[in-house]
């Protein structure tokens, strides 16, 4: 599992909060000393974009402010645009209210949802569903973890929470309920045999 694929794609795919999960993960996983700048600025990046949509203007030209200058650091030519649309962030904090953000690459290439592993989906699934709050997905992305222990790499709980996750239609999330629901009932059923 790489957590920087997995945060680029979410972030690529608008879960600006959700990417903030697995990149702050992979920081804080590394010693204090060998944290790199460009996640830092990643990081804050994803947290400006989130705040910036959801009304906090302060919050997100401060982020977006701040990122800029991790970023500023890093010297990598795939993160100029995203300086460049940081500070007109900065100066403008309603600009991600209309207006798209940069698509982040990941060794050359955008990562989106779908270019993810099916191990990688788990993960995007469980940040996407903290974030969010959101308890069908989290169900979701249980039995997404699970199927692929088992090595069950076609099973519809990856495929419907890879959908879901690409594009949160309701007729996608009510597919996705009638599966977990099928579950359920089905643990349901062989937990009774038992007892």
């Amino acid at each position: 599992m790489d957590r920087l694929r997995i945060g680029i794609a979410l972030y690529n795919s608008g879960w600006y909060l959700a990417a903030h999960e697995p990149l702050e993960a992979l920081w804080l996983e590394r010693p204090a000393g060998e944290r790199e700048d460009y996640l830092q600025g990643l990081i804050q990046a994803t947290a400006a974009v989130h705040k910036s949509r959801n009304g906090n203007e302060a919050g997100a030209a401060g982020l977006a402010e701040s990122a800029r200058g991790y970023l500023n650091g890093c010297g990598d030519t795939a993160v100029d645009a995203l300086r460049e649309w940081l500070g007109r962030l900065a100066a403008d904090p309603t600009l991600a209210d209309g207006e798209v953000p940069p698509e982040l690459r990941f060794d050359g290439e955008v990562i989106g949802i779908y270019d993810l592993h099916p191990d990688e989906i788990a993960h995007a699934a469980e940040a996407v569903a903290e974030t969010e709050a959101d308890e069908l997905l989290i169900n979701a992305a249980e039995y997404v973890a699970a199927d692929l222990a088992a090595g069950d790499e076609s099973s519809p709980f990856v495929t419907l929470t890879l959908d879901y996750i690409r594009d949160p239609t309701a007729i996608v999330r009510q597919r996705l309920r009638e599966h977990v629901e099928r579950r359920r009932a089905r643990e349901s059923d062989v937990e009774g045999l038992f007892k």
